[in-house]
């Protein structure tokens, strides 16, 4: 149970001091990333309370992004990391995010991104699927296209390099020259929701990454899959020189 203390002679509006109790709770880790809060009609049956005063409480709380209401489940902390800043800082997030590689394979075509990448059918691209976690939560579902060509022997490295920005500058030694980013808003899929430990259905934003290198030759390209609760995506969009 959450350490609520009410004090009804207090100057200090009773919706707030549940306010504080939780954010407290919050801050301190005694309460973590989803999970839920007492319902309304528990709050006010354990302290006499009417539900308006907990519902006042529950909707500041949401407003401030601290906790998050999904109907027909109920109330839940929502503390995952939020991101705002630049394209680049979307690969690790500010150094923040560890990369956990769920599967490498290779393709000879995929209509999505061979025209993107100048590929023909038929040309071999490592596909390579993972996710980036910050503090064991997943932020975000990647899937990175490299051809062969430019990458040769890619298997060897990607387990061993944290950021597919500093793979491809350091050891395969390319000057990246723009990165370029389009963005969607949608719904989560089957594999989004499992991933990224969200619902089917959510709002997630997919965005496409083209690295371009000094040649002006797009040589890797990036899908990312974002959960849309907990990226704020302003600054994001727009593209920008490396």
């Amino acid at each position: 149970m959450i350490p609520i203390y009410i004090d009804k002679f207090s100057k200090v509006p009773i919706y707030k001091q549940i306010m504080k109790a939780i954010e407290n709770a919050i801050y301190s880790n005694q309460l973590r990333h989803l999970d839920k809060l007492p319902t309304e009609k528990d709050l006010c049956d354990l302290f006499g309370l009417s539900r308006s005063v907990i519902r006042k409480a529950y909707e500041e709380l949401i407003k401030n992004g601290l906790v998050m209401s999904k109907q027909g489940y109920g109330t839940f902390v929502n503390r995952r990391y939020r991101h705002k800043g630049t394209v680049k800082d979307i690969f690790s997030f500010g150094g923040l995010a560890k990369k956990e590689v769920v599967v490498i394979g290779s393709i000879d075509y995929r209509n999505q991104v061979y025209p993107i990448l100048g590929l023909h059918e038929g040309e071999k691209s490592y596909d390579i699927s993972y996710r980036l976690l910050i503090d064991n939560y997943p932020i975000s579902l990647q899937r990175a296209f490299f051809p062969y060509k430019y990458f040769p022997n890619l298997e060897k490295y990607v387990s061993q390099t944290e950021d597919f920005l500093t793979l491809i500058t350091k050891q395969y030694n390319y000057h990246i020259s723009g990165i370029y980013t389009d963005i969607i808003a949608s719904e989560s899929g089957n594999v989004e929701s499992l991933l990224l430990n969200i619902e089917i259905k959510d709002k997630i934003f997919f965005a496409t990454t083209r690295i371009v290198d000094s040649n002006n030759t797009i040589i890797a390209v990036i899908l990312h899959a974002l959960a849309g609760d907990y990226v704020t995506f302003e600054e994001v969009i727009e593209n920008e020189r490396y």
